[in-house]
């Protein structure tokens, strides 16, 4: 069996980001220095903010990064409030105001503009291997393992050290924050409110590492071989339970794994439109890199995990609304209505792998609604689906070993 990944590179790959991090940005503060004063007025007036934070803006727009510096000042604004928050506010003097507003301005030119086309081909390669293993029933343990090799190269050579900057950058800032301006970056939105994205992210991992971890635990291996299978299995085992709990408790590996997903691939890699009508993908601005989403019940298990991640008060409404999509989905497919019931329960047990529903009790329920429901026949279904998943959710925060 091959090696998971190979060593050298990765510390090759983690100094060159470094570097192109110091080369393309490091003049950026003598190019803040020379913005016009007028039009950093304009700019501070417009959005109420120091002179300093106006230019570092207005060079933004300049440099093509973002276009538009309103955006910029408040991204900006966002660190001067987390430092006061915290009890360390900048002072009021152009040296201090300058400091911070160059190094952040630093960041938002090379997330908005830089780390996506550094990306590029791995991303690439990383996609064109998960397609190998995407319509497999049972694909080889080659074929998984180069995945998750893959994987752990773009974490290690380029998240980690990224996120560790990041965080050296942001003194007492924490990892949910890490992730949410990186994640802001790499789709390229501006938009305060990043966390459906990255819980999007987190769902679309979830459903890749359940699936990895039982397509690697098929077969029987030589003594070597399982060691090494076991060790994965292991990795794969700790990433979910991860995955599962509060952000802010992840470690720098979870949280570049999360931001692998967020990436947007590479547009030569794009499949066709999602089929089935379904276009609320959990990435707005990018298509699913994950497991291909093609059948109604693919976007269905995606939303459970979508839902578990939600508080309870949440789970229902959301998840009302997915149910009677993929209804209508299934009927286009000419699922009859007195099928879909037992179609959803049946093959969401199988994909999460809970304790299967006992299919003459659903049967004899959905029956019953069936014989007493009249006009109200296919909401009362819907209901009986919903209620039967709201009870099952649980257990995908409280076994993440199982999933």
């Amino acid at each position: 069996m091959s090696h998971y990944v190979d060593e050298d590179e990765m510390r090759r790959l983690s100094r060159r980001i470094a570097e192109e991090f110091e080369s393309t940005y490091g003049t950026l503060d003598e190019k803040v220095a020379r913005v016009p004063d007028d039009a950093a007025l304009a700019i501070a007036d417009e959005c109420q903010v120091h002179l300093e934070i106006a230019r570092v803006a207005y060079r933004v727009m300049l440099d093509g990064v973002i276009t538009d510096p309103k955006p910029s000042c408040r991204m900006l604004m966002q660190e001067f409030d987390r430092r006061a928050e915290q009890g360390s506010p900048v002072p009021e003097i152009d040296t201090y105001q300058r400091e911070v507003a160059v190094t952040e301005g630093k960041w938002i030119e090379y997330l908005y503009g830089q780390l996506g086309k550094i990306l590029l081909a791995e991303l690439r390669n990383l996609v064109n291997l998960e397609r190998t293993i995407s319509d497999e029933i049972e694909p080889a343990n080659e074929q998984v393992i180069a995945v998750l090799a893959q994987r752990k190269k773009i974490n290690e050579c380029y998240f980690r050290p990224l996120l560790e900057r990041w965080l050296n950058d942001h003194e007492g800032a924490n990892i949910t924050q890490a992730v949410r301006a990186i994640a802001g970056g790499l789709i390229g939105s501006t938009n305060s409110d990043i966390d459906d994205p990255i819980n999007g992210a987190r769902a679309s991992l979830l459903i890749k590492l359940r699936r990895h971890e039982q397509f690697l635990s098929q077969d029987d291996e030589e003594e070597e071989d399982s060691r090494f299978m076991e060790k994965i299995l292991g990795e794969i085992q700790l990433l979910i339970k991860e995955v599962q709990g509060s952000l802010d408790n992840a470690s720098i590996n979870t949280a570049g794994e999360i931001l692998i997903e967020v990436s947007p691939p590479p547009h030569e890699s794009l499949d066709e439109q999602p089929k089935f009508g379904f276009v609320s993908a959990p990435f707005p601005t990018r298509p699913q890199m994950g497991p291909p989403l093609q059948t109604p019940l693919d976007y269905l298990e995606r939303d459970v995990w979508l839902a578990s991640m939600k508080s309870p008060d949440e789970r229902a409404p959301f998840l009302r609304e997915k149910i009677t999509t993929v209804t209508d989905n299934l009927i286009e497919q000419g699922v009859p209505l007195d099928k879909i019931g037992t179609t959803i329960i049946f093959d969401l047990d199988s994909r999460f792998s809970w304790k299967r529903s006992r299919k003459t009790v659903i049967r004899r329920e959905l029956r019953e609604i069936q014989d007493l429901a009249g006009e109200d026949y296919r909401a009362k279904v819907e209901t009986y689906i919903l209620e039967n998943l709201l009870a099952k959710i649980p257990d995908l925060r409280s076994k993440p070993s199982e999933i």
